[in-house]
């Protein structure tokens, strides 16, 4: 993944940016929507969001776990930090 400390970060930042985008719009559908419009758009979330943060973010983390949010659990930032975590540059 990769290993550059800042690009990592500002990587990250976008990430994180369109996952807030994504999350906002579910939050639209759920203000102005049916709840069965609703229902049917939230799947569609979360097969984006979830595959943004393990297929993306997570891997971001593992290499550099100073990037991973204030409020991850220190249990992840542990076996990340196992895993071999490359040094950051």
């Amino acid at each position: 993944m990769i290993r550059n400390a800042e690009t990592a970060r500002q990587a990250v930042e976008l990430a994180r940016q369109a996952n807030k985008l994504l999350i906002d719009s579910l939050k639209l559908v759920r203000s102005n929507c049916s709840n069965e419009e609703y229902e049917a758009y939230k799947p569609g979330i979360a097969h984006v969001t979830g595959p943004l943060f393990f297929l993306v973010m997570d891997p971001i983390y593992r290499v550099h776990p100073s990037l991973a949010p204030a409020d991850t659990p220190a249990e992840f930032l542990e076996r990340w930090r196992r895993q071999g975590a490359a040094p950051e540059q």
